[in-house]
């Protein structure tokens, strides 16, 4: 999801809690909070020696422990959180956007909004952990990468 979609998203949904479903079945606790919004430049070089850059948003949420079923997050408000950093640091609508989520043993990951389920008084985030890849393999056509396979 782009993060221009995932404002919108915001946007048309207004008070409605928020919810985030990181696992089938999961969620962050309802007082979890936006922490921090990451504009990311990323530079790059694959293992066959291609370079790459590109840009993303990062959403770092965290909870401190205390479960306040009254705190939960509202669309209005984690957009009130975007608004406050757009005019300290524009971000670009037109990146990709992830969730940062980690607590307890769960070691903190960048997950991509997979569905949204939008209901009467909330709308659910559904996220999902995107694999990491070899990007010759894509670019190349290869079936597999391994050493002397082509692609590195």
């Amino acid at each position: 999801m782009k993060t221009k979609d995932f404002l919108s998203v915001l946007r048309e949904n207004g008070e409605k809690e928020l919810k985030i479903e990181f696992r089938t079945g999961e969620f962050l606790p309802t007082a979890f909070h936006i922490t921090e919004i990451k504009n990311v430049h990323v530079e790059s070089v694959d293992c066959g020696g291609r370079p790459d850059s590109y840009d993303q948003t990062v959403v770092q949420l965290w909870w401190d422990g205390q479960e306040q079923k009254d705190r939960a997050m509202s669309a209005a408000t984690a957009l009130k959180i975007f608004d406050i950093v757009d005019k300290v640091k524009p971000m670009k609508g037109s990146t990709d956007l992830f969730l940062e989520w980690g607590h307890g043993d769960l070691p903190p990951s960048n997950y991509q909004v997979q569905d949204i389920d939008n209901q009467e008084d909330s709308i659910t985030f559904k996220l999902f952990a995107p694999p990491t890849v070899c990007k010759p393999i894509f670019e190349l056509g290869l079936s597999t990468c391994s050493p002397g396979g082509g692609c590195c």
